[in-house]
């Protein structure tokens, strides 16, 4: 593609030896048409891809970048797709639905150099073969200990323990590439005028949410604006039960702000009516002629506690959230 052609270029210009990756793929796909009503699309794939390009890190001392490119690394992606459209009603009225839905597991089988892993530094994410692509690399938070307001961690081993050490990382199973996704819609008509709906969702996406790093700070960083949950959650005195620790008790980059991004959104709705075209044949010149209005993101459900889970990223930095937008208007055809 996307993106892709462009990219390559300035990579080969310090790697002649770079080259593109390659995929194998197998795809096994299924039409299922029910009394011309109902159509259920299937289709499952397994793909492979060898000679991924990877950031392998060198010597400084090698153009003094720290890294370069190489086509080093293999993956597979398994997963599955569905498609369903099912007209419910026809004439007079017109009510359709449709859904849509994905999974897709992947597993990194070949690094570079014979290496099992590689920690991918200031992600929070580790390249481990047997695991996904994504997943976090992470201290996991086990709360705040109730007589003193201490926080506390699990270590490797999964004790519990007051030190935070780098060294009690693990891979914790969740990822910020999500496995499940979709959508679904609907749409009713009746004598020009139409309904519709869409929906999308994401499930099983984890994003680290960064603002809460400096939201809840505990004194970190008394300069930015904190969170209500500082003096309402915050631990005060002995038996409090809570996730934020006593005054003073310094956050860390820990599983606490590791937050479920899945959600469900209604990303649009429409109202539209559509001009008979008996009416419009007479003016010999108007084809077509549509009155509508429409409303964009206009709810989300989710547990994510920032301005908006749905994002790509691993991490969520002051994101500017998806605007909630409104328009009307004419569409003439000539």
């Amino acid at each position: 593609n996307y993106n892709d052609n462009m990219g390559i270029y300035p990579m080969q210009s310090g790697n002649e030896d770079l080259g593109w990756e390659k995929l194998w793929t197998t795809n096994i796909a299924l039409h299922l048409g029910f009394v011309d009503r109902i159509n259920l699309d299937v289709e499952f794939y397994n793909k492979r891809t060898s000679d991924m390009l990877m950031s392998v890190p060198v010597s400084y001392a090698d153009k003094g970048e720290g890294f370069r490119w190489d086509n080093i690394g293999e993956m597979v992606n398994r997963g599955v797709e569905l498609q369903l459209n099912v007209d419910i009603v026809r004439r007079p009225i017109n009510w359709s639905i449709s859904a849509n839905v994905s999974y897709n597991k992947n597993k990194i089988t070949e690094l570079y150099n014979g290496l099992d892993e590689y920690e991918l530094s200031s992600t929070s994410t580790k390249l481990v073969v047997g695991h996904s692509v994504g997943e976090f690399y992470i201290n996991r938070f086990a709360g705040v200990n109730p007589a003193n307001g201490d926080a506390l961690w699990l270590d490797k081993n999964g004790e519990v323990t007051t030190e935070f050490n780098e060294s009690d990382k693990v891979m914790i199973g969740k990822s910020y590439i999500a496995p499940w996704q979709g959508g679904f819609g609907t749409s009713l008509s009746w004598k020009g005028l139409t309904l519709s709906a869409q929906f999308s969702w994401v499930a099983d996406r984890w994003m680290f949410n960064n603002d809460r790093f400096f939201e809840e700070s505990n004194g970190l960083y008394s300069a930015y604006n904190q969170s209500k949950r500082m003096l309402y959650d915050r631990w005060k005195e002995p038996g409090d039960v809570t996730d934020i620790p006593r005054y003073g008790v310094t956050p860390q980059m820990d599983s606490r702000f590791l937050e479920d991004a899945s959600f469900l959104r209604l990303k649009n709705i429409m109202l539209s009516y559509d001009f008979p075209r008996e009416l419009l044949g007479k003016t010999h010149f108007i084809s077509r002629a549509r009155l509508y209005v429409q409303a964009q993101n206009l709810f989300t459900w989710t547990k994510f506690s920032g301005l908006d889970p749905e994002s790509t990223s691993n991490v969520y930095k002051a994101q500017y959230p998806m605007s909630r937008q409104y328009t009307m208007g004419v569409a003439i055809t000539f």
